[in-house]
């Protein structure tokens, strides 16, 4: 067991005493028999962004307190975390739903998502703020910058560029320049790369290194404004019927940890860094990495609201049909997805009623009065 995971495992036996009490959970939950998930996050660290996945959770206890043990596994790229999934490495997989999801589908596996957690387009190529780039058509013959190959970003960014009359294959070249301050360093140190294939939370993480040199700006298009189903908690089939409670619970924490975070992003900020000092700013003062930290969250946790949907929606998780159909058209057009593979044998919203039976206000509540 490595450090991070013994870490998690103590802060699931210590969360917050009574808090089940207070969310209105019974009191018998915490007596029952432990189940466990294993839960593979698709990123190769627990940079903010996956705060609702990696930190929160666990420190409010919003799923020790229903009984459930969850040991997280790290992947660089979506496509490496649903092999997980599928080997039986893994109960659950958080992919990017084209080579997490619909590529394996089209190949056979057994596999569907059961909650919508990003639901806005957050993985758009973004270029300097003084790039003559300014279209994406503009990426015709450049350089792009990407975490790494198996990544979830690649599919959804050569779809938008096929769609602005670029070559998804042969007009753009794909590099790997990793996180952080190497991928920094790629765009604006080295110039390696015109642009970077990446997505919000990452491009939050990057600016962070010096912002007062680094500033991002997001290409887009009409298309991308209508795609939503970008990543999910996918399990197989057969997980979904014996795990099915277990998996209601992991769905309903992130849930919570969700508003917690929308609700109050400077805890959001202060828990991840507790739970994950490793990914705290260093040489800087607190006040700055929190106001880091959160710039990070709210990178990604903006693109996860469900009240400003084209499509509308009330229930955390839930998966609309177009929404769904949009996404697996656009890959099916560039041939990354066969052309079999219908809409409705990729997700189910059968668990999410359950997973929305929680008291939202108290969790708003319990953000605005957290205290650390």
């Amino acid at each position: 067991m490595t450090p991070s995971s013994q870490r998690r495992r103590i802060l699931v036996a210590g969360a917050i005493a009574g808090s089940a009490t207070a969310l209105g959970i019974p009191r018998f939950a915490r007596a029952q028999a432990r189940q466990k998930l294993t839960v593979v996050v698709s990123s190769a660290t627990a940079e903010a962004g996956t705060a609702t996945q990696t930190s929160i959770p666990f420190e409010l206890g919003f799923w020790s307190e229903e009984g459930l043990e969850v040991d997280l596994k790290y992947t660089r790229g979506s496509a490496l975390g649903a092999q997980l999934v599928i080997t039986g490495q893994a109960d659950v997989v958080h992919a990017g739903t084209s080579v997490g999801l619909m590529v394996p589908v089209s190949k056979g596996a057994q596999m569907q998502a059961f909650y919508n957690m990003i639901t806005q387009n957050f993985q758009m190529p973004a270029v300097p703020a003084d790039s003559p780039i300014k279209t994406l058509a503009d990426l015709k013959g450049k350089k792009l910058g990407v975490i790494g190959q198996a990544t979830a970003t690649i599919p959804i960014v050569k779809a938008v560029l096929e769609d602005a009359g670029v070559d998804p294959n042969n007009g753009v070249t794909f590099i790997d320049v990793g996180y952080g301050a190497q991928a920094a360093a790629a765009l604006w140190v080295t110039k390696q790369v015109d642009a970077l294939a990446m997505y919000d939370s990452v491009y939050a993480a990057i600016e962070n290194v010096n912002p007062e040199l680094y500033k991002l700006r997001i290409l887009t298009s009409p298309l991308s404004d209508k795609i939503s189903f970008q990543t999910a908690l996918c399990a197989k089939t057969d997980i979904l019927k014996s795990k099915r409670d277990a998996l209601v619970k992991l769905g309903r924490g992130h849930a919570k940890a969700t508003v917690f975070a929308l609700e109050n992003p400077d805890a959001a900020a202060r828990i991840h860094f507790k739970v994950h000092p490793e990914q705290k700013t260093a040489g800087v003062s607190e006040a700055v990495a929190i106001a880091y930290g959160r710039r990070s969250i709210l990178a990604r946790i903006n693109n996860m609201r469900i009240d400003n949907m084209v499509v509308k929606r009330d229930k955390w998780g839930y998966m609309d049909k177009i929404d769904v159909e949009t996404y697996l058209d656009m890959l099916k057009k560039i041939g990354d997805v066969d052309k079999s593979v219908v809409a409705s044998s990729l997700y189910t919203n059968d668990l999410i009623a359950d997973i929305n039976k929680f008291d939202v206000a108290a969790i708003r509540k319990m953000a605005r009065e957290y205290k650390g």
